[in-house]
């Protein structure tokens, strides 16, 4: 409710005090994560306030409170990590205030110790603190007596322990603390069994036991309250995530559905092109091999309109030659169009009804005049002559053609075919 308060949005210090009692909250209820979530975000905005006591108390605080929660969940170098971070911050500060919370910070550092077992460490920050000569107050010397207790604890002088338990007994007494009492009565009744002082223990135990129950009566009530705000607050989130979630997966489902069929049409569209230009290719192919049929039957009957009928269904072969060689004859054009057709000698000797020794010096012949390698296969060296000099198939590139020089080779040809 105070989060709603139109006071709250707009005041820097009521947002950190709301802050710091969510956490307790969480604390209560064992959501660690989401109290520290809350206390590191009070020690970001204490950076805005204008007072410098203020700002280092806050942040200070913030920093202790969290070193608490990871205390609580036994992880003691994140614990000991804002420990020290708040005793850095409050360092020579000659307020009382200030110098109280840095007690507080050097006993909870010194407990955290303590649970760890590292009592050597626990002992030179208890020292430290004495040396400081601060004037402990309230909790603070009720939790002086109570680490004060602990560390004798350990080091198992048991008599001690105890003394100073009840030191901080008393005091906790007069300040009505009672989950501190309850915490004390503990820790006296097993002192009172490790030194098998077994009616003591019993004692202490009773009273423990007492408190403690009395402590869960009143909270339970209190802490249900809290676990069902935050069971509220928790869904609300989670089905605010969920419509998000949900809002991003159906956006990302249109654009996949939309990829896909933008994928499909393009497939579909391609593959109608495809399956045109395969007919198509099919269709040269069949009139292509009928084209070579006819020639090819045209030149074994030494037909007149052989020479005619090539030009038509081949017609880049005699302009490259003419390229070549300008001074072709038109017999060595029909020579050359023979061993395009992969006409062996014998083959063209039989057609022609000339000896293949003949074959053979026209061919030499040819190789010196068109300028042919003998180590090249003049049957390759015709189809290579007949590939290269195809005319490109866009318009731009039939355009940067010169069309002067082919004009002029074709009508030249075409005087050759005549004579």
């Amino acid at each position: 409710m105070a989060k709603t308060e139109n006071y709250a949005k707009n005041d820097l210090c009521t947002q950190m005090k709301i802050k710091q009692l969510t956490s307790y909250n969480y604390i209560a209820i064992g959501l660690y994560k989401d109290a520290i979530i809350e206390l590191k975000e009070i020690a970001v905005l204490s950076d805005k306030i204008p007072v410098d006591s203020i700002k280092i108390y806050t942040k200070a605080s913030a920093f202790i409170d969290t070193g608490v929660v990871y205390r609580g969940k036994k992880q003691f170098d994140s614990a000991t990590f804002y420990l020290e971070k708040a005793i850095a911050l409050l360092q020579k500060k000659k307020n009382q205030r200030l110098q109280t919370i840095s007690a507080w910070a050097h006993l909870t550092l010194i407990e955290v110790k303590i649970d760890e077992n590292k009592i050597d460490s626990a002992d030179i920050y208890f020292k430290l603190l004495k040396v400081q000569k601060r004037i402990l107050v309230g909790s603070c010397n009720v939790k002086l007596y109570q680490v004060k207790g602990k560390i004798y604890d350990r080091k198992k002088k048991y008599s001690l322990a105890i003394n100073n338990y009840q030191k901080a007994l008393e005091l906790a007494k007069e300040t009505k603390n009672i989950h501190v009492m309850s915490d004390l009565y503990q820790l006296i009744s097993q002192a009172y069994l490790k030194i098998n002082n077994k009616e003591l223990y019993k004692t202490f135990l009773q009273k423990y036991n007492s408190t403690n129950n009395s402590l869960n009566t009143s909270s339970q009530d209190s802490t249900e309250s809290i676990v069902k705000e935050l069971v509220i607050k928790k869904e609300e989130k989670l089905k605010s995530k969920t419509r998000s979630l949900i809002y991003i997966i159906c956006m990302i489902a249109i654009l996949v559905i939309a990829f896909f069929i933008y994928i499909f049409t393009k497939i579909r569209k391609e593959r109608k092109i495809l399956n045109k230009k395969n007919q198509e290719t099919k269709l040269l192919n069949k009139k292509l091999n009928t084209d070579f049929e006819e020639i090819v039957r045209l030149a074994k009957n030494n037909d007149s309109e052989f020479l005619n009928r090539f030009q038509e269904v081949y017609p880049d072969l005699f302009p490259g030659l003419l390229e070549i060689e300008p001074n072709m004859l038109i017999n060595e054009l029909r020579f050359c169009a023979l061993l395009f057709l992969n006409f062996s000698t014998k083959d063209i000797a039989q057609y022609t009804l000339l000896q293949p020794q003949s074959i053979q010096i026209r061919k030499h012949r040819l190789r010196k005049k068109l300028g042919i390698p003998s180590n090249v296969d003049i049957y390759i060296w015709m189809k290579n002559v007949n590939q290269n000099n195809k005319t490109a198939d866009s318009p731009i590139q039939h355009k940067l053609y010169s069309y002067s020089k082919y004009n002029c080779i074709i009508k030249k040809l075409s005087t050759l075919i005549k004579r």
